[in-house]
């Protein structure tokens, strides 16, 4: 997809446009123009809606295109075409392992290919610094090369392929267990990591052999459009993957109260959560929820300060805190707390805020409008409560949704700020004076998404985590989603996995066969010789 095969266009409502962007010459490098589609992506043909909805740069306030907006008859369009391939000789179980995996292979080398492009579209977008956001499309092709191969076993027999055999009890009947697509999957993905979400989605869906349609974020669905070009350019059948940007209210629920639709996967918050698994329930679909967290980094005085205080920022300030897994909650011990809390305070201060395309800088803005002012109410409440808050203002700058990295110190049980996530660069710290406390304060919580806990003592370090109450556990680190390791939450954080073997499962279902030698009979109601 470089600039030989994109057309310049002026008019922004156009198919295919460009945009100013940076590249990595210099700080922040002369304009290019990395493409941008701003239409829906249906059966394999870009098209138009009723409606738009402007998107906008969260840095500097403006808006960079307007995207079509799906409605219910868009999204009915798009789940039929999914069904309709799904059930050819095109796609599903017509199709093998390793046909799907060269499609799904293809689409991880072009997002290597445009890295750049993709990375651009991405901070732009959402708003992070380019450094993180070509992290996270580097990312994105490592995912689709993982599921690729995922994809190729099923072609295999045995333990781990998509033929598995049976040992019966009785030698006459055979019997295997076969895994199989489970058909047309309604994805809804968020804003914060917003390629990264539905390449989670997308690669395993694909790679299994299942219909997708794609409902990605209003406030950032530019890198998902483009995910239509990859897979025009690898050769996915019309109809495997359709992106219908729309409203939840809309385009969300008609994807969700589709008959068509055989399984729902999402990520998001609990209440558009709990709407989720309603619909689900209505139609007794099975549903995969990654939803929010309130995670806690437990640190004890053996650390080396300074590994464990940047291992503390990498767990909140990342995205400007604006992750479902973010280790929100330090809980240090009482006899480095001093100590600890003023090499924070130090680096913190440093980071680095500004232009989001610029190669220097280390926070970028909040997404949205509304956003920043969900966390700024929860810091000016904070404030009121009487804790101590250092930063989490709007800085210095004129436009943009800004939100200062936030420490937030003695605070109660039930503050809201300790028990409620925030979603956004505020770090709320306790200190524990044992081992059983800190377990205690980390696990009373309504969240299970993510914890972690940092010492040098491999015995304790392995004794806490096993007590943490929470899907993943990083030791000695935080935010580290390996591909190859299966993610997912406990309470209220949801159910069901993404990465790994085990989110490859979640877009297979098992139909175990079993086999009579033709010459034998039961002899039950027909006493035949």
């Amino acid at each position: 997809f470089g600039s030989s095969r994109c057309l310049t266009l002026r008019d922004p409502t156009s198919a295919m446009f460009r945009v100013p962007r940076v590249t990595r010459s210099g700080s922040r490098a002369f304009a290019s123009a990395p493409p941008m589609r701003n239409k829906l992506f249906i059966n394999n043909e870009w098209r138009s809606a009723e409606k738009t909805f402007a998107v906008v740069n969260p840095a500097n306030e403006e808006t960079f295109m307007e995207c079509a907006q799906a409605n219910a008859a868009d999204m009915d369009t798009a789940v039929k075409a999914a069904r309709e391939t799904f059930f050819s000789k095109n796609w599903g179980k017509a199709t093998t392992g390793k046909y799907r995996a060269e499609i799904v292979r293809k689409m991880g080398q072009g997002l290597r290919d445009n890295l750049e492009d993709f990375a651009v579209l991405e901070t732009m977008d959402n708003g992070k610094p380019i450094v993180e956001a070509r992290a996270d499309i580097e990312a994105c092709a490592d995912i689709f090369e993982y599921f690729a191969k995922l994809g190729e076993e099923l072609d295999d027999t045995g333990a781990h392929g998509g033929t598995v055999p049976l040992k019966l009890g009785d030698p006459a009947f055979t019997g295997n267990m076969r895994k199989e697509p489970v058909g047309v999957i309604g994805a809804v993905t968020p804003w914060n990591f917003p390629l990264l979400q539905a390449a989670v989605k997308v690669a395993p869906g694909l790679a299994a052999g299942c219909s997708m349609v794609l409902k990605p974020s209003t406030l950032c669905p530019a890198t998902c459009l483009r995910l239509g070009d990859l897979a025009l350019e690898a050769g996915l059948p019309p109809g495997a993957l359709n992106i219908v940007p729309g409203t939840g209210r809309e385009a969300g629920q008609s994807l969700l109260d589709h008959k068509l639709v055989h399984r729902l996967s999402f990520t998001g918050s609990g209440p558009v959560g709990q709407k989720v698994l309603e619909a689900a329930a209505k139609r007794l679909i099975p549903a995969s929820m990654e939803l929010g967290g309130k995670g806690a980094i437990v640190v004890f005085d053996d650390v080396d300060i300074e590994k464990a205080v940047d291992w503390v920022m990498v767990g909140i300030y990342i995205c400007s805190g604006q992750i479902c897994s973010a280790t929100s909650r330090l809980i240090l011990q009482d006899t480095i707390y001093d100590k600890f809390m003023g090499r924070l305070h130090e680096e913190v201060a440093k980071l680095k805020l500004g232009d989001p395309l610029d190669n220097a800088t280390q926070v970028g803005p909040i997404v949205s409008k509304d956003q920043q002012q969900d966390i700024l109410g929860y810091i000016a409440r904070a404030r009121a409560e009487g804790i101590k808050v250092t930063g989490g203002d709007t800085g210095d700058f004129s436009k943009g949704y800004w939100v200062t990295p936030c420490i937030m110190e003695n605070l109660q049980d039930t503050s809201e700020s300790w028990t409620e996530e925030i979603f956004g660069p505020v770090l709320a710290v306790r200190s524990f004076k044992t081992e059983a406390e800190a377990v205690h304060l980390a696990n009373d919580s309504i969240y299970g998404l993510a914890n972690a806990v940092c010492t040098v003592d491999e015995d304790r370090c392995l004794r806490v985590a096993e007590q943490l109450h929470a899907g993943v556990v990083w030791q000695n680190c935080s935010n580290v989603v390996p591909t190859e390791a299966p993610f997912g939450g406990f309470k209220e954080s949801g159910f069901g996995k993404e990465f790994g073997e085990m989110g490859f499962e979640e877009y297979l279902q098992v139909k175990t066969i079993v086999r009579c030698d033709p010459s034998y009979s039961w002899n039950w109601f027909l006493n035949s010789k």
